[in-house]
């Protein structure tokens, strides 16, 4: 059985790298983790969020 001849892949151009968006993702990820342990130490009783 013949396989037919596939074209080869064409990756698009590299893109441009953006410091901005780099320091972005890491302050919401540290904000993130800021608000789970604010949470946490709260010490706040609810459905989700009890004592452990």
């Amino acid at each position: 059985m013949a396989w037919p001849r596939e074209r080869q892949i064409e990756f698009p151009r590299e893109q441009t790298h953006l410091p901005s968006v780099t320091v972005a993702s890491l302050g919401l990820s540290v904000l993130c983790i800021v608000i789970v342990v604010i949470i946490l130490l709260a010490g706040v009783e609810g459905p989700f969020i009890g004592p452990w």
